[in-house]
């Protein structure tokens, strides 16, 4: 019996590909092959999707236990934990120098925007926002400039799991609540800029949040 091979792409659901390659089977009477996620699989006209996939999903487990079990994956979680500890030992040595809290332009706003973000999302946000500002306000009080620390401080500052939209989002807070925040509103739309909506941004007072940009 003949052997055809079936071309899967990125977005396919392996169920949707075994049904498919079953079908495809039966009316040809042959082998249909496929590589799905680094397996290579093979339907025949007998073959049941179902189990095809349960098949799949048992070899996926497999591996990924294999993997956690080896020397590189314990190799790769210790260099996390290393750079970890670097980090916070880090950001410690900063925050030992920071004010307890930013220096405000915007008491009010700051109380609100916090008011309005009392959910883990939005409170992820303001905790990572104020940590960030007081990290950058204790290297500036050393002579240094936002343009020169704030990408550096801004990963120092990630507790959270900071993501893009919540990245824009501390810094439009910043933006409107610290007492250096239009520095930082205009370094940042520089930096995040993919043409020129950065410098468009910085002329009309507003933030780019690098999360809603592609490029096309």
């Amino acid at each position: 019996m003949k052997t055809i091979q079936l071309k899967t792409y990125g977005g396919n659901h392996i169920s949707a590909v075994c049904k498919t390659a079953v079908e495809k089977a039966i009316a040809e009477n042959c082998h249909v092959e496929f590589d799905f996620n680094g397996q290579k699989i093979t339907a025949s006209p007998d073959s049941d999707p179902e189990q095809m996939v349960k098949a799949f999903s048992e070899e996926c487990e497999r591996a990924h236990q294999a993997y956690i079990a080896s020397p590189e994956y314990k190799a790769r979680q210790e260099e996390a934990a290393r750079k970890e500890r670097e980090r916070k030992a880090k950001v410690e040595a900063i925050l030992s120098d920071a004010p307890e809290t930013m220096t405000l332009a915007d008491a009010e706003g700051w109380g609100k925007a916090k008011a309005a973000n009392s959910d883990p999302y939005g409170g992820a946000v303001m905790t990572y926002a104020d940590r960030w500002a007081r990290m950058m306000e204790a290297r500036m009080a050393k002579g240094e400039r936002i343009a020169d620390i704030a990408d550096e401080c801004s990963h120092l500052a990630d507790e959270e799991g900071i993501t893009g939209f919540m990245y824009g989002a501390a810094v439009s807070t910043l933006a409107r609540v610290w007492k250096h925040g239009e520095a930082l509103r205009m370094w940042h739309n520089l930096k995040t800029q993919i043409g020129t909506e950065g410098e468009k941004a910085n002329e009309s007072g507003g933030v780019l949040n690098p999360a809603l940009l592609n490029i096309g």
